[in-house]
């Protein structure tokens, strides 16, 4: 018979035999972790400096077009207009910016395109020959100012040209003396009174 230390002495040896085993396992683990903590950290640590790094706050930079009111010309059929001219300045708010302008087919902008700075450039608007073409009435619409760069801060101001109308020439009140006497204007007509009757010389 057996004793039973005997009989439980495998169990014992086979016991001691896992315990490297676990070990090696439980290190592997612990050096794993410590692995992926490092990698965590040093992502952290590039997300900081590349914030840090990073401009906080700035944005992109706006078309500013002074002033802000808009223009009006007028004068007669042919010309001349008047003002002769008007100006504009357009500049940016930080940085450069590229722009376009956009006039009537009547008028003619210095510079339809171009780049701009906080100092700005002045554009002038002057009317064209094409103007001494058109008929007596009322033409616009606008004036265009694009920011080509990011759309920031264009705008449009009003344009308009008034070319009036030929004026009548005033009655001079003169008589003819073989039309029995009566006032006449300038075109050969008779001038009435307020009852529509002839009026007379005195």
């Amino acid at each position: 018979m057996t004793p039973a230390w005997k009989r439980h002495a495998p169990e014992m040896q086979y016991s001691a035999g896992l315990a490297p085993t676990f070990m090696f396992a439980v290190m592997a683990t612990c050096r794993l972790a410590s692995i992926v903590l490092l990698c965590i950290s040093t992502m952290l640590l590039s997300i900081e400096i590349a914030a840090a790094q990073k401009p906080t706050g700035q944005s992109p930079p706006t078309l500013i077009v002074t002033p802000s009111t808009g223009i009006d010309f007028s004068g007669p059929p042919g010309g001349p207009f008047s003002p002769s001219l008007v100006e504009y300045r357009v500049s940016a708010s930080t940085g450069t910016v590229s722009y376009s302008i956009r006039t009537p087919s009547w008028l003619t902008a210095r510079s339809t395109a171009g780049a701009t700075d906080t100092k700005g450039v002045i554009i002038t608007l002057t009317v064209n020959a094409s103007a001494s073409n058109l008929r007596p009435g009322t033409y616009g619409p606008a004036v265009a100012f694009t920011n080509v760069s990011n759309g920031q801060g264009s705008a449009t101001r009003a344009a308009k040209l008034i070319v009036r109308g030929p004026s009548l020439p005033r009655p001079t009140g003169r008589i003819e003396r073989d039309r029995g006497g009566y006032l006449l204007d300038d075109h050969g007509g008779y001038l009435l009174d307020d009852r529509g009757g002839r009026l007379l010389r005195q």
